[in-house]
């Protein structure tokens, strides 16, 4: 007996980029089904049509947010983005400890890395804000 079926989970991402685009429908179901965790049946028992209208759905919405992301990339753009911001986060702090642990520390990188932190914060505050 073959086991359910793994969401791919990358779906709800997409969704947060472009659920906006798709119609009522299949933002509806596709937020019920990946966002709410809901099961084909249960998402058709709420929408009073078939568990097979649910997947077909289900279906198109996914070949849409697929093709929205192939065209637009903002997901991934996004995805890079954020990685990068970490990692110089990570670089900075990095600096700051080799800076702090020397015997005379150089202020000018004390001030410059409170800076880049500052800025850093300011771009993953931003990133929220948008709602991404």
């Amino acid at each position: 007996m073959a086991g359910k079926p793994q969401k791919n989970l990358a779906y709800s991402v997409l969704l947060d980029f472009y659920g906006p685009v798709l119609t009522d429908k299949q933002r509806v179901i596709l937020t019920e089904y990946y966002d709410e965790d809901l099961s084909l049946a249960e998402i058709a028992e709420n929408l009073g049509i078939t568990r097979q209208g649910v997947r077909d759905a289900i279906k198109h919405g996914e070949a849409a947010l697929d093709e929205l992301e192939q065209k637009l990339g903002n997901a991934r753009r996004h995805t890079r983005m954020q990685a990068d911001l970490d990692r110089l986060r990570l670089l900075v702090t990095e600096i700051r400890c080799s800076n702090s642990g020397s015997f005379t520390p150089d202020p000018r990188i004390t001030n410059d890395t409170a800076e880049m932190l500052t800025i850093l914060h300011r771009l993953d505050t931003q990133e929220d804000a948008d709602g991404l």
